[in-house]
């Protein structure tokens, strides 16, 4: 019995230097992460990220609601005139750039 004691008391200490050796290593990482983020932004060469950005304000209004009257009756399939547009909003654009440039690759067919 005093064996299995001493076993289970030596493992639990392993596995509790082990996590802190993890925590330790993770701590590192975030330390030069933030380092890296400094010596990025003091300066040096950044690539830019693809223009994913929303339409252009510059947009012919009646262009638009053509173009969303249209998706609506196609969806519902209803006839474009019995469909009034009151307002236009525009929401804010939450999504990572990574998933918008991976949605535009799939638009365009790249793989």
């Amino acid at each position: 019995m005093g064996d299995a004691l001493m076993v289970t008391v030596f493992s639990m200490v392993v596995v509790f230097i082990t996590l802190l050796i993890i925590s330790f290593i993770l701590d590192g990482f975030k330390v030069m992460s933030r380092e890296n983020k400094k010596s990025r932004d003091d300066g040096s060469t950044r690539v830019s990220e693809p223009d994913v950005s929303s339409p252009s304000s510059q947009e012919d209004p009646e262009e638009l609601v053509a173009v969303i009257a249209a998706a609506i009756a196609k969806e519902t399939s209803t006839a474009i005139e019995n469909i009034r547009i009151k307002t236009i909003k525009r929401v804010e654009n939450n999504t990572p750039v990574w998933a918008r440039v991976g949605r535009q690759q799939i638009e365009k067919g790249i793989k």
